[in-house]
């Protein structure tokens, strides 16, 4: 009997819902029939509770899903529709006895799989027309057994209208933003073109004044210009760099340096800014740091004196201390080598609760309670950025009584002396105050040239003031000069020269930016001419690129050009003399231009 009542009670919905089909009478004639015993009638009436009780709760699950404001719909293997919630229904404005058993589906106006659906676990999103126009339904489908063990489809669609909206205007507003950066950097590397091109003929001009007679008041005048003229280009200078270094665009240069000289030039620059407080300045390097290594030598530097600058201007007695150290070797060849480059003060220090902001732009300011105020707050900025792209960072820690340390780690490869390297005797130091003491001598090579018959140069610049102090530069290292305004007519003074119309040139200095034809073009159809007739014997003569774009990107445009030199305004009247030297040691004088 317990197996007859388990086979009734698990009857097929579909066979009890047939049974209460019935109509009333027919169900009253059952009971009365002679036929069926006691215990039949409380199994069909317990079968009948099962089965009302059963559709209740379907009749609720149902309410749940029609409530829902996302799409649910169910068909079999062959896309016929077994069931659609209201939403659905509504959405598309059909009944939803006319959908089940069809294979309706929505309009599709566009399809996207690979959109941000995939952010809400949708497998993709389509764009359908419905009752409220046109919505973007994200759509994920599972397969499921149905009740005879059939396979199943069941998909959830979710109206993802306003958030792709949203996205949308996001993905605009950053778009906008790239081209707001981008236009950002074209606008201050033309900044940078234009500032530098009169802060050349500033610089030029008051080195070659100071080296005219001058009374005590004109010569003060004169380094007080000059070294206001300077501080402006440091602005320009960190501005560009950090634009740079924000934009992703700032490449390192991996070339064999000293690191001991590179740390010890940069004190060697900033020891007179010491001596000026009466500060101590002393280095240590420990023996386990390596010569030479391979990396940015310039931009090591630039983070040796962001530090150093840093601690002379905060500090008002006592001293600066540089520590130089190897702090790990990895790697089965040890080439790889970790050094912290550390700079400790004497100064005022910085309050814990600001030095978690030293590190961010224009942030000077944050500290100028405890310092002095000075600076655009980009140079830590800078350097902390620059580290991290030589694989390290800077660390700073700080005693409100006892000063501040800096500590740069960098990492570098390190390297063989270069072959091409020639040592040189240091030059004398400067009489510095007693305190100065800087541990490692200065190697530098200013050149040498024996003295000669003199050159010609021809000088290609459309700025007048910058053409005149070239001219002066190479008539002072005892040259002689030809001026022209633009490209072409550099081009046809170089014809010239080959029809023997006027005398050869053994320099051509050339400016990059100029009217009619730039200085690219100019050099490459220079270097043509002389190409063309290199079967006469005639050689073209050196071209060195004068220009205020001082990008690497710049310097490598000048060399494909054909260019043999580069020259970044402002220089100094000394840098454009040591070119001359370079390029002419045996006719040009070794005095220097300036004073």
């Amino acid at each position: 009997m317990p197996l007859v009542v388990a086979g009734i009670v698990f009857l097929s919905l579909s066979s009890i819902w047939g049974l209460l089909q019935t109509g009333p009478t027919d169900r009253g004639a059952m009971r009365r029939s002679d036929d069926l015993g006691h215990h039949e009638t409380a199994v069909l009436e317990d079968a009948k509770d099962a089965h009302w009780e059963f559709a209740d709760r379907a009749s609720q699950y149902r309410e749940l899903l029609d409530v829902q404001r996302d799409f649910v719909v169910r068909r079999l293997a062959d896309g016929r529709l077994v069931f659609a919630n209201r939403a659905f229904c509504e959405a598309f404005g059909v009944r939803s006895d006319a959908l089940l058993g069809s294979r309706f589906e929505p309009p599709v106006l566009a399809e996207d799989d690979h959109s941000d659906a995939a952010a809400y676990d949708c497998r993709g999103a389509q764009l359908v027309h419905t009752q409220k126009g046109k919505r973007w339904i994200a759509w994920d489908f599972q397969e499921i057994r149905g009740e005879h063990g059939s396979v199943e489809f069941q998909g959830v669609g979710r109206d993802i209208t306003v958030e792709r909206g949203i996205e949308r205007e996001l993905k605009e507003a950053r778009n906008q933003a790239e081209m707001a950066s981008r236009a950002k950097s074209r606008f201050l590397a033309s900044m940078s073109h234009e500032i530098r091109t009169p802060m050349n003929g500033i610089l030029g001009m008051i080195s070659l004044m100071r080296d005219t007679p001058l009374d005590a008041e004109q010569r003060t005048c004169a380094r007080i210009v000059e070294d206001s003229t300077r501080a402006l280009l440091n602005l320009i200078d960190d501005i560009l760099d950090f634009s740079k270094i924000e934009a992703g665009k700032l490449d390192l240069a991996n070339k064999a340096f000293s690191l001991k000289t590179c740390v010890a030039q940069a004190m060697q620059l900033l020891a007179p800014s010491a001596a000026a407080k009466r500060l101590s300045f002393t280095s240590t390097v420990t023996g386990d740091v390596p010569e030479w290594v391979l990396g940015d030598e310039m931009r090591v530097r630039q983070i040796a004196l962001n530090l150093l600058s840093n601690a002379i201007k905060f500090t008002e007695k006592g001293g600066i201390g540089v520590c130089v150290s190897l702090l790990e070797e990895n790697g089965d060849s040890g080439r790889d080598c970790a050094v912290a480059i550390k700079v400790t003060d004497t100064g005022v220090g910085v309050p814990a609760e600001f030095i978690a902001h030293l590190f961010d732009e224009f942030e000077q300011s944050a500290v100028t309670r405890t310092r002095q105020p000075g600076g655009t707050g980009l140079g830590l900025a800078i350097s902390k950025r620059l580290a991290q792209a030589m694989g390290g960072d800077i660390l700073a820690e700080s005693d409100a009584d006892q000063g501040a340390s800096f500590t740069a780690v960098l990492r570098f490869d390190v390297a063989e002396r270069p072959d091409s390297y020639v040592p040189v005797a240091p030059v004398s130091r400067l009489p510095f105050a007693s305190e100065v003491r800087v541990a490692t001598d200065i190697v530098m090579d200013m050149g040498t040239a024996g003295n000669g018959g003199g050159f010609n140069v021809l000088i290609a610049e459309d700025n007048p003031i910058n053409a005149l102090l070239a001219r002066k530069i190479v008539a002072r290292a005892g040259g002689t000069s030809t001026i022209v305004g633009d490209g072409r007519l550099a081009i046809a003074a170089a014809r010239e020269t080959l029809q023997n119309r006027q005398p050869a040139f053994d320099l051509i200095l050339m400016d990059v930016l100029m009217p009619v034809v730039d200085g690219l073009t100019a050099a490459k159809a220079i270097k043509k001419l002389f190409d063309e007739r290199r079967n006469s014997g005639l050689i073209c003569p050196p071209i060195v690129a004068l220009t205020a774009n001082a990008f690497a990107e710049d310097r490598e445009r000048c060399y494909t050009a054909g260019m043999d030199d580069y020259l970044a305004k402002p220089f100094e009247a000394q840098q454009l003399h040591e070119v001359l030297l370079r390029w002419m040691p045996q006719r040009a004088k070794t005095a220097s231009p300036a004073a």
